[in-house]
């Protein structure tokens, strides 16, 4: 399991497509490409202004994810994971939850938890 110490710069990926892919929760199997750069994951509410990157609206009938629940940055090959204050908060390989407004490295097969959908990061 990955650490989830606070990095600097994040830590390197596989090269190629990095996907966030729903496996609990919502539609499993579904993939989400993360694009170079901020990605914001939450659900799509155009009355609050929230347009996530990665909208997981679908895969959230309980609406346990925040409308800007996080923010996935993808730089080259680092990747790395933000919560932004969600009230069900974010977690990476079921540790602790995520402290708001830290950046913590995500690898390849790593589990996300963002509320209750379970996702894992893949490579292509």
């Amino acid at each position: 399991m990955a650490s989830q110490s606070k990095p600097t710069e994040g830590v390197p990926d596989q090269a190629g497509g990095v996907f966030l892919v729903v496996y609990r929760g919502g539609v499993r199997g579904r993939e989400f490409l993360i694009q170079e750069g901020n990605n914001l994951v939450g659900r799509w509410d155009p009355d609050s202004g929230a347009f996530p990157e990665i909208d997981l609206e679908a895969e959230d009938e309980e609406a346990k994810v925040s409308r800007k629940h996080a923010i996935v940055e993808r730089r080259g090959d680092r990747t790395v994971v933000e919560d932004l204050g969600s009230l069900n908060g974010t977690y990476i390989n079921r540790g602790a939850r995520l402290k708001p407004g830290s950046q913590y490295p995500l690898h390849v097969g790593d589990e996300l938890i963002i509320g209750k959908t379970f996702l894992r990061v893949e490579s292509r």
